[in-house]
């Protein structure tokens, strides 16, 4: 009698753990069943995400039972979790995009049952256009630097996050040569050269890969040539103190000058306008020195160009003279007044003493004159040039 009763015992525990063991056999879905997928985004950027969910319905039309496992699977990027158990028929995942572009096939299976594949385009892949642009066309031939921004966008023409974006140029160099795409779908990389280039902004690979190209062109910066012209004559860029000098400003050739500068390197400084054919200043110097006259031209795309040239300034010279005597007869002598050394200038009038209180003045350099007495005299002649300068001398003559 107590076998049996020993038997009793046992066979309920043996019957517990054969009901556990079948909890540990995932549920399946049966034959026939339908899995259909739906997925969220079917666009994404590198490392994106989205939901996909499972609709499981068995051939009677019916939900599959609660707890049914479905197992997902991708060609690219992971699923989290790969393995879910269905309520009311569905279950949702989350599909993670991994660091390479490219079209993940999303697929889900359960018994002997399984989905279509369904596509989602990662980073390039989803690329359907590139626009490039450039925040200036022009940067100085003596060089500079130009910001380049790639719009990149779906297939559906939203901008897309997360696209990489390699950048090329056929001169110069460019800060970044790839980046992925912010929230706006723009990237973003700066050119520096000193000679024109071609950007190109490229994204995914193969012949058919969209991209966009902007050129941005060197340009001369725009200039004034200074030509100096004195009073002195000689050389040019030499005057004296009082004396104008005279500066002509020509632009260069299609340099559409919007505004210039002068500095006369003496505290004076002049602003001009536009600057389109020559235009002549006028400048006086009250001191002595070595001036650099600069000149800033500016055109309309804000570039700057300068040239000088030193302007040298003396004191007012005198004009070196010599007086001689051409006739000495019968109380009747003529005078010649002759200018020395290289002195270039114009003398405007001589103004003659004779030395016996009498005078002339004479716009040129002879003359002559009737004394009253014989006797010995002292002959002064003093000259003014047209520019102010100023010269003197004397003789001491006998007449007979």
């Amino acid at each position: 009698m107590s076998l049996p009763s020993r038997a009793w015992l046992v066979w309920p525990l043996l019957a517990a753990l054969a009901l556990s063991g079948c909890d540990k056999v995932p549920l399946l879905a049966p034959t026939n069943t339908t899995i259909r997928l739906i997925v969220g985004l079917g666009v994404l950027p590198i490392a994106g995400s989205t939901e996909i969910t499972a609709i499981v319905i068995e051939s009677a039309g019916t939900p599959v039972q609660n707890g049914t496992a479905v197992t997902f699977t991708s060609t690219l990027g992971t699923v989290e979790p790969r393995e879910a158990r269905t309520t009311n028929g569905q279950v949702t995942v989350r599909y993670v995009a991994g660091s390479q572009s490219g079209t993940a096939k999303i697929g889900a299976f359960s018994g002997g049952s399984k989905s279509d594949l369904v596509d989602i385009l990662v980073g390039a892949a989803a690329a359907g256009a590139v626009a490039l642009r450039a925040s200036t066309p022009f940067v100085p031939s003596t060089g500079g630097t130009a910001d380049v921004i790639a719009t990149v966008v779906d297939t559906g023409g939203n901008a897309l996050r997360g696209a990489p974006v390699r950048f090329t140029t056929t001169f110069g160099e460019l800060s970044q040569t790839s980046v992925l795409t912010n929230d706006a779908g723009e990237a973003r990389s700066q050119l520096t050269t000193n000679v024109t280039a071609e950007v190109t902004a490229r994204v995914g690979t193969g012949a058919t890969a969209p991209e966009g190209k902007v050129t941005i062109t060197a340009r001369d910066l725009p200039s004034l040539a200074i030509e100096v012209s004195s009073p002195l004559g000689g050389n040019a860029t030499t005057t004296e103190v009082g004396l104008p000098v005279s500066l002509k400003l020509t632009p260069s050739a299609n340099s559409g000058i919007r505004s210039a500068v002068v500095d006369f390197g003496d505290g004076i400084v002049t602003r001009l306008g536009p600057v389109a054919t020559a235009t002549t200043l006028t400048h006086t110097y009250n001191r002595t020195g070595s001036y650099t006259v600069t000149v800033t031209a500016t055109d309309a795309l804000g570039f700057s160009g300068t040239s000088s040239v030193i302007v040298t300034v003396t004191d007012r010279g005198t004009v070196p003279l010599q007086l001689t005597v051409q006739s000495n007869s019968a109380l009747i002598v003529s005078f010649n007044a002759s200018v020395q050394g290289s002195f270039t200038g114009t003398i405007r009038t001589y103004d003659w003493d004779f030395g016996d209180r009498t005078g002339t003045t004479t716009t040129g350099p002879t003359t002559s004159h009737r004394y009253l007495a014989a006797g010995v005299y002292v002959i002064r002649v003093s000259v003014v040039t047209t520019t102010g300068q100023q010269g003197f001398t004397e003789i001491t003559i006998r007449v007979a």
